[in-house]
């Protein structure tokens, strides 16, 4: 499989809007929102190119890519130039379309001139929005021994949350048969009533049939160029496109509450393991940043970030990023602080998510009071409160 990772192409698709989780992407692409107080939800993916021998990787970009750009400069500008390989972001480059990306889809047709110009064997399509580890050489041996045309990578989950993913149907050689995207009733699994199987937005296809493919849904007017909706479905019964289940860890970042939820994980006494395998490290960037200082309260069930300085204050389930300051008799709980935040002497928070360099006064309370929170922050609908970049009450 060595020989067929050195002849696949890795393209990342990271140029949607995420307006599910705004205001974190107000002034930020979604594969750049932080995670843990630590990563870039697109470290997940990079990392998992990266350790499955994968060194040819483009981040398609598109909205509000400064910050994604500055990260992939600052932490994954790591191959020599003349080794061949790279991480590298590709906006839209106007070789075929004058306009933005209009689909994932489509985002892979203007950036076709890369595909034939590097000239893989394959390309792997990832998604920038979901923690996970997963080895790509099994995908890739799965493809070489299923002597697929095309392989989505899936998973199995309960029928009730499919609505929101490609929900798909196999034979009994896993070849797939129907693709459903984000049907309104979704459909079970043979095997299982109670369960449905369904894409997990990773791609892999073989060169040839990826660029016939695109062209012919680039001609087509009534597309909306969207893998999912278009490509996939066109491709199946004339080509051999099989599904790879994957059984691990896995999240789709796609709401302020996923993203809530994922984090707060990572917390409980049997957090996920995708962190503790040596053998498969997740990297990032991590700026210079002194030792934490705390000079007392009561810490728990909490990750702490570099650079902090947690003065006689309470933190219970919470993560904590780089720089924040909390002064004396703050509370935080179930919650999530960013980095260069300050929260003032008495403030308290209970299940908020506060977005970098915001600053929270003095005896103020969030997470208590829906009605009054509702006049400043967004609420989801489980109930977290977003306090958004740099916010200060005026």
């Amino acid at each position: 499989m060595d020989v067929l990772s050195k002849r696949t192409l890795v393209m990342i698709l990271c140029g949607g809007k995420g307006e599910r989780l705004y205001p974190l992407t107000r002034d930020r692409a979604k594969p750049s929102v932080p995670f843990l107080g630590t990563y870039r939800i697109i470290d997940f993916s990079l990392s998992n190119a990266l350790n499955s021998g994968l060194r040819r990787i483009a981040l398609l970009t598109q909205y509000k890519s400064l910050s994604l750009d500055r990260h992939i400069l600052n932490g994954w500008n790591i191959f020599h130039p003349e080794s061949g390989d790279y991480v590298l972001s590709l906006p839209a480059q106007g070789r075929v379309s004058d306009g933005w990306y209009e689909g994932t889809a489509d985002a892979v047709f203007q950036n076709i001139y890369t595909i034939q110009a590097e000239n893989p064997e394959a390309v792997l399509i990832l998604s920038g929005d979901h923690v996970y580890n997963a080895d790509y050489r099994k995908l890739l041996l799965f493809f070489a021994r299923s002597e697929a045309d095309a392989v989505i990578m899936t998973r199995m989950i309960p029928i009730g949350e499919a609505t929101r993913f490609g929900v798909i149907g196999v034979d009994e050689d896993r070849r797939i048969v129907e693709f459903q995207e984000k049907p309104k009733k979704p459909f079970a699994t043979p095997w299982d009533p109670g369960r449905s199987l369904i894409s997990m937005g990773v791609y892999l296809f073989k060169t040839p049939v990826l660029i016939k493919a695109l062209l012919k849904d680039a001609r087509n007017a009534k597309s909306s160029h969207d893998f999912g909706r278009n490509v996939l479905p066109a491709l199946i019964g004339a080509h051999r496109v099989f599904a790879y289940t994957f059984d691990d860890y896995w999240e789709d970042i796609g709401t302020i509450d996923a993203y809530w939820k994922a984090n707060m994980a990572f917390l409980s006494p049997s957090p996920p393991v995708i962190l503790k395998d040596p053998a498969w490290p997740v990297r990032t960037y991590k700026p210079q940043r002194p030792p934490t200082y705390i000079s007392g309260g009561d810490l728990r069930a909490s990750i702490i970030g570099p650079g902090c300085a947690l003065e006689d204050c309470r933190v219970v389930h919470s993560i904590v990023a780089e720089g924040v300051r909390v002064d004396p008799g703050a509370e935080i709980a179930d919650s999530i602080v960013l980095g260069d935040v300050h929260v003032r002497r008495g403030a308290r928070l209970r299940k908020v998510i506060v977005d970098k360099a915001a600053v929270i006064p003095e005896g103020f309370e969030a997470g208590f009071d829906a009605e009054k929170d509702t006049h400043n922050f967004t609420i989801s609908r489980a109930g977290v409160r977003v306090v958004p970049k740099g916010w200060i009450l005026e």
